[in-house]
């Protein structure tokens, strides 16, 4: 009896780590990288198309923009936003550094965090903002990864905070 027991146990514990998928993590950065990577695509060349297939369409998203002003509360108030900033800008380069991308171990859930640089044509005239902070959240829906959530910052000049 007490060998049919744990031969029970020993076979429940099997079949249930057994039964559980494994995610492949180092893939699913690189999957949500193409999408960080698409991200830019949209942002450097104003493709609206392109940032609606990235980003979740939720009513209570909230993104954060660079101006003190910008919490953007839903797909429908930010997709406005970005075809306004689209339709006020010519040219424009992002560059990308120390980028971090996390992935939960369940594989529905990722954070991000970069640096950006932006070179861009802004109503006529040409601006540059540099180690602009980017973090953001994204999930898995229906097997592609999706912007949740957004927030992007300037760093603050010659607010050096002593401890």
């Amino acid at each position: 009896m007490k060998n049919i027991i744990t031969i029970i146990a020993v076979a429940v514990i099997l079949l249930a780590t057994g039964c559980t998928p494994r995610v492949d993590i180092e893939a699913e950065k690189t999957k949500v990288k193409a999408v960080l990577d698409q991200l830019i695509e949209a942002s450097e060349n104003g493709d609206m198309e392109l940032l609606s297939k990235i980003y979740a369409h939720d009513p209570d998203m909230v993104n954060f923009g660079t101006n003190a002003d910008e919490r953007i509360v839903g797909w429908e108030k930010l997709k406005k936003l970005m075809q306004e900033q689209f339709d006020s800008t010519g040219s424009s380069k992002l560059s990308v550094s120390d980028q971090v991308i996390k992935v939960h171990e369940s594989g529905k859930a990722a954070w991000f965090s970069e640096i950006i640089d932006w070179d861009l044509e802004f109503r006529g005239e040409a601006v540059s903002l540099t180690g602009l902070r980017a973090t953001g959240v994204l999930e898995k829906r229906n097997e592609a990864w999706v912007i949740v959530q957004l927030h992007y910052s300037v760093p603050a000049a010659d607010q050096e905070v002593q401890i």
